[in-house]
């Protein structure tokens, strides 16, 4: 069996910084077994010319990760999100994180509980290289391949999407391998209806006529923190709002332009969905704009929105 090597030396586990081998939790733990771990997904940016790491909106991923929580039953959950920021920033600081990362934090049942365990909780956090879905080169390479998927998406009434939990992620763990095996780079799903709710792994905007459009909260999808980021600098940039309603499938088919939008996938444009061309696989003017703009902020190439900005070093 191959050992694996962490790219870096220390995790974080019940706000103690250890080093990678020494985070483990027991394999009957209800986190384990029936999947009770709330978590989140938190980039973290190089400046390279400013010798600066910034976090992205983590005080609203935090949020969300508490809110995840609340929702899963968990008890004794006495974390503020500004000290899981404070816990995170020691974390990058002890591994010298000087390039792109995801952070990755959860909170999870652990002990040896039942099913519907609601304690004891414990917390901890990853770090891991930033990737990406396209190949070097990206889009002019080779253009993001979506399909619709044969699965349907998971809905508030049953496992609740809009809740971030490892569990529900089985549902789009389950349409990403058929689409994979089809040959495809990413997967969307539709509701009970029929209708848009996400890619599996980012939220989904659409270029109809010069106006962008994207599924409803309210369409089974996760509330995403970049969605809202997305929505923000679209209207500032163009002036207009953004278009939240329900999305057919067909739309996907005649849209001018699609990108997916979400923490690990950033701003990616949309090629091909089912093998029929978007546009011209190019991504088109209102996606660069947005990529452009989400990038620099990001990044802290740019004054604006510096609130949606942590710096990790002094």
């Amino acid at each position: 069996m191959s050992i694996m090597v962490p790219r870096f030396k220390y995790l974080m586990v019940d706000g103690e910084i250890v080093p990678y081998e020494e985070a483990k939790i027991h394999i009957l733990t209800p986190a384990v077994r029936y999947g009770a771990t709330a978590f989140e997904g938190i980039r973290a940016y190089w400046n390279k010319g400013q010798r600066q790491l910034y976090l992205f909106r983590c005080m609203e991923h935090f949020e969300r990760l508490l809110q995840s929580a609340k929702l899963m039953g968990m008890e004794n959950c006495s974390y503020q999100p500004q000290s899981l920021i404070e816990i995170s920033i020691d974390l990058l600081r002890k591994n010298s994180v000087k390039e792109d990362v995801h952070i990755r934090p959860c909170l999870f049942v652990s002990g040896e509980g039942s099913i519907q365990a609601s304690g004891p909780v414990s917390f901890g956090i990853g770090i891991a290289p930033a990737g990406t879905v396209l190949p070097k080169g990206g889009w002019k390479q080779k253009p993001f391949r979506m399909a619709v998927s044969s699965w349907r998406r998971i809905e508030d009434n049953s496992m609740p999407p809009r809740i971030k939990v490892a569990a529900n992620y089985q549902n789009a763990r389950m349409a990403l391998l058929q689409a994979e095996y089809d040959g495809y780079d990413g997967v969307v799903l539709l509701d009970a209806m029929g209708h848009v709710t996400e890619e599996a792994r980012a939220c989904v905007f659409l270029v109809i006529d010069g106006v962008l459009v994207t599924p409803q909260v309210s369409n089974d999808i996760l509330d995403s923190i970049t969605r809202a980021s997305v929505i923000k600098i679209f209207t500032d940039v163009y002036g207009i709002d953004v278009v939240e309603r329900d999305v057919d499938r067909t739309e996907l088919y005649l849209a001018d332009e699609i990108f997916l939008a979400g923490t690990a996938l950033g701003i990616t444009p949309v090629g091909l969905v089912d093998r029929i061309t978007v546009s011209d696989a190019i991504p088109g003017r209102i996606t660069t704009d947005v990529d452009k703009v989400y990038s620099d902020v990001a990044r802290g190439s740019v004054d604006s929105y510096a609130e949606w900005r942590t710096p990790v070093y002094n």
